[in-house]
């Protein structure tokens, strides 16, 4: 009886090199969403950002200040968040979190009848969400891209 060691240190070889091709596939091929990531620790940054949807606007914020994410989410926040989801964020998962909102003035808003603000929502220096809403009563309040989802305050029984 004669064995051939060749052929099994060829089987060897291959079994041995389909685990490390299936181990890196494993470790280097990207599984499900990936999310964007906008950085707003600076001014800069943060301006930019509104830039890359066409608003231009003032240099600094009209408005900066601390804020909390509801803990539990009324219905107009459950709206507003349906917005954030349709844009790419999510505020549900920083539920009672602080976040730092930063209010800009936005100058080229076409056809607006009063003023225009983007407002950004950020946390640990990343744009965590926001909006751009006309600053009225009855004003509209969308996502960032001018074309995005709109905010559609829930309907109250009356």
């Amino acid at each position: 009886m004669v064995l051939s060691l060749g052929a099994n240190k060829k089987r060897i070889l291959a079994v041995v090199l389909l685990v490390a091709v299936a181990a890196a596939a494993f470790f280097f091929i990207p599984r499900g969403e990936k999310k964007t990531v906008y950085p707003a620790v600076t001014n800069d940054e943060r301006i930019a950002f509104l830039q890359s949807f066409g608003w231009q606007v003032e240099p600094e914020p009209v408005e900066t200040r601390e804020v909390a994410i509801p803990a539990e989410f009324s219905d107009i926040y459950t709206a507003y968040n349906e917005m954030q989801k349709a844009q790419g964020f999510d505020l549900a998962p920083i539920k009672g979190e602080p976040v730092t909102q930063y209010r800009y003035r936005v100058t080229n808003y076409p056809g607006a009848d009063g003023e225009v603000f983007a407002t950004l929502l950020v946390r640990e220096g990343v744009v965590v969400g926001g909006d751009v809403a006309l600053d009225t009563a009855d004003g509209f309040m969308h996502g960032f891209a001018a074309d995005s989802a709109r905010y559609q305050a829930p309907k109250t029984a009356g």
